[in-house]
């Protein structure tokens, strides 16, 4: 089956390449542009690649613009949680003692495992060669990483899908930067705030809020990449009339033309982000990645418009390694970590964000216990236990194989029917909202349609829009008899139609909700075809010359985490300082000596069966030398606790003494989600306070907590501080319990 959707992808891909080469043809010829600017090295987008490309070229002697289509830089770097993913033995794998080499991480991400299987071998090779030096590089230009031990998260020897064999997640320490992007405690801007700085420092120019639209080239599909035209896209919020401005100034260009043109004596390096959030590109490889998934991490401020792809088709680039793309067998599509909202990935953004306007709604963190998901007409499509942890991907690929082609319509009646995905929607009850803490007045977007609430469920349906397929309505019927059998099943214990195990609370206390679940798009794992130089391929896998492309731009390595973009981004940058004069990168991309890192030639056999088993062991997240201790009882034969794929920080209710009384609140602020707290009160004084639910980060959410745990219980309050480098975690703990102790008395 997985061959038969391989060979799919590509003759799609093959299609959607020709199609997009028939409609070429540049207004001027190259011969005849004027140009507005120049430089050496010309950088597409300024975010998690395009900031170290830029770096890199500027240390090697190439002299540097900037192109960035948004307000501000970052992309998707600035609003992520800031996870470098770095191995090949790193001066922190080195200080804490982990045994890695650029060998053992080039094994890990070539062998065929889930992540690796579509890896281009010759990108992962160059990759693994520069890794630990592009680390020291950043680390050099700014980025502090927190002092904890680096982790491996979801081992695939325990059952896990992450490739790694060996800690190589470091989580970068933002305390010293605002991030007014997000408005919250995001890690990511730690990493962009400081290369940003760094390059506006050395003088190196930004020409904000032009986006790049064509890359000349002095034939359509031959000679040498010269440059790009780019066009004026200024952020203007709802209600506003000026355009939104850029955190640093210092260095940017002042234009405001509808069009400009920017000629690269040396290269051009694709920096755009990636193509997933491109509808038209995105379905022509997986058709099911309809409209409906309008809410791609990182936006509203950054979005994955494939625009540096399809330039680059125009003058006759290939995309590399499109199985990578597949939702099934990667970190493309997650569910939803907030329903009742368009934007419903991960942390978000909040009040403080400059473009709140436009993101609107936090939404609710789910409580799969306390709802069902339905499609468009009212039906169930899958089992919502698969849910209950967003970050146990291989479980949801599990529910999205069955929801998202649930929708089979012969709506004349005449046999040819059409099979639809759609929006997919949350069904709970004010018994629901009660028992979590949500904020069903505010949290939640009616006013653009993810959100619905009537007092029964027939008028919920009727009242429900499917947003992107307006014409298809929700049957009351459908819905009323859905959640009849849902919930029979609760009250006999056994029965769901799709296997669902946790079946504790029915849906029957009006009013009654529906709020939109859709499964988010994440990362972008495929693109450009490049090779080990990041130098973009044609169809005939020749170089481009003058071309290159870095992080999730550039095809050729299916890897989560900041590591493979900024590290593509050295070797790129590197690589386009370094061109000749037919437009071919001469810098060496073998492994130095000093970075090489231990011989690992032990961990790389793959001469016996053994090795490929199953172990037993946790595939959930955790700091290398507990890890390595789990291995070594494993290999003596001893029991292990089994840590599951979503950490959570103590369980159960507290301790409930004679007379006390135990109240519960929630807070869905938390940097994983929910943060769930349970306190014990006897004769008016706390006796006890749990967590009994939170997804924190291991090594820094997790410690926060415990901290802050037995800090409200010696004050016996929530009046305590925060945890430095853990302050979105200390934010969410102290809500919780403030709810939690507001219900005293009550």
């Amino acid at each position: 089956m997985m061959k038969h959707r391989s060979l799919l992808a590509k003759l799609l891909l093959i299609v959607f390449c020709a199609s997009i080469m028939s409609g070429v043809s540049l207004a001027e010829t190259a011969d005849e542009i004027a140009w507005d600017y120049e430089a050496d090295v010309v950088v597409i987008g300024a975010g998690g690649a395009g900031l170290p490309a830029a770096l890199k070229a500027l240390e090697d002697g190439a002299s540097v613009l900037v192109v960035e289509a948004n307000y501000d830089c970052g992309g998707h770097a600035a609003v992520s949680e800031g996870q470098l993913h770095s191995g090949g033995y790193t001066v922190d794998q080195q200080r804490w003692d982990v045994t890695d080499s650029a060998d053992l991480y080039y094994y890990d991400h070539t062998r065929g495992f889930l992540d690796s299987r579509y890896n281009d071998r010759a990108v992962v090779r160059s990759v693994a060669n520069s890794m630990a030096e592009a680390y020291e590089f950043i680390l050099k230009k700014g980025i502090i990483v927190q002092d904890i031990e680096p982790m491996v998260r979801s081992y695939y020897r325990d059952g896990g899908y992450d490739a790694d064999g060996i800690a190589r997640m470091t989580y970068v320490d933002a305390t010293e930067w605002v991030n007014d992007i997000t408005g919250r405690k995001n890690n990511g801007i730690g990493v962009t705030r400081p290369l940003e700085k760094s390059l506006r420092d050395a003088g190196v120019p930004f020409l904000m809020n032009y986006h790049m639209d064509t890359i000349v080239r002095e034939g359509q599909t031959e000679g040498r990449v010269i440059g790009i035209q780019a066009s004026y896209t200024p952020t203007i919020l709802p209600g506003e009339t000026e355009p939104l401005t850029s955190f640093f100034s210092e260095g940017n260009i002042e234009c405001t033309k509808d069009h400009v043109y920017v000629r690269a004596n040396k290269a051009v390096i694709i920096c755009t982000g990636g193509s997933i959030g491109n509808v038209t590109f995105r379905t022509s490889i997986d058709p099911r990645l309809g409209p409906e998934f309008d809410g791609l991490a990182g936006m509203p401020f950054s979005d994955q418009d494939a625009s540096g792809e399809i330039a680059a088709l125009k003058v006759g680039a290939a995309m590399g390694s499109m199985a990578g793309y597949m939702v099934d067998d990667g970190a493309a599509i997650v569910a939803p970590a907030r329903v009742g909202c368009q934007y419903g990935y991960g942390n978000g953004f909040d009040e403080n964000s400059k473009v709140w306007k436009l993101f609107r709604s936090r939404g609710i963190v789910p409580d799969y216990k306390s709802m069902i998901v339905v499609n468009m007409l009212g039906q169930r499509c899958g089992n919502e236990d698969l849910l209950t942890n967003s970050r146990s991907l291989p479980k949801s690929y599990e529910y999205f194989s069955t929801a998202l082609c649930s929708v089979f319509i012969d709506a004349d009646g005449d046999g040819n029917a059409e099979c639809y995905g759609g929006p997919l929607w949350a069904i709970f009850d004010q018994a629901a909202a009660d028992r979590n803490d949500w904020d069903m007045e505010n949290a939640v977007d009616y006013e653009f349609g993810y959100a619905f609430k009537a007092d029964t469920l027939e008028e919920l349906a009727e009242a429900v829009v499917n947003k992107y397929y307006e014409d298809i309505r929700m049957d009351p019927n459908i819905l009323m008899e859905t959640v009849a059998r849902f919930n029979a099943a609760v009250q006999t214990g056994t029965g769901d139609d799709w296997g669902r195990v946790n079946l504790d609370y029915t849906i029957e206390q009006g009013p009654f909700y529906c709020v939109w679940a859709t499964p988010n798009l994440h990362d972008t794992l495929a693109g450009l075809r490049t090779d080990g130089s990041m130098q973009v391929l044609d169809l005939e896998a020749n170089p481009i010359p003058g071309l290159f492309a870095a992080g999730e731009s550039a095809g050729c390595m299916h890897v989560h985490g900041l590591g493979r973009v900024i590290t593509s981004a050295y070797i790129a940058g590197r690589a386009a300082a370094s061109v000749d004069e037919e437009g071919i990168a001469t810098a060496d991309t073998t492994l130095k000596e000093e970075y090489a890192g231990p011989e690992t030639n032990d961990l790389t056999k793959t001469d016996k069966l053994s090795y490929f088993d199953q172990r037993g062991g946790s595939p959930a997240t955790m700091v290398n030398s507990k890890k390595q201790a789990e291995l070594a009882a494993l290999a003596a034969g001893e029991e292990v606790e089994v840590q599951e794929l979503a950490y959570t920080a103590g369980t159960g209710d507290a301790n409930t003494a004679y007379g006390a009384n135990v109240y519960s609140g929630s807070s869905d602020n938390g940097m994983g989600g929910a943060i769930k707290v349970a306190v014990t009160v006897m004769n008016g004084e706390i006796i006890d306070i749990k967590v009994t639910e939170a997804n924190e980060t291991v090594g820094i959410g997790d410690v926060a907590l415990e901290t802050l745990v037995a800090e409200a219980k010696a004050v016996g309050s929530a009046e305590i501080d925060s945890v430095t480098g853990a302050t979105i975690t200390s934010a969410a703990f102290i809500e919780a319990l403030n709810k939690a102790l507001e219900k005293i008395g009550q």
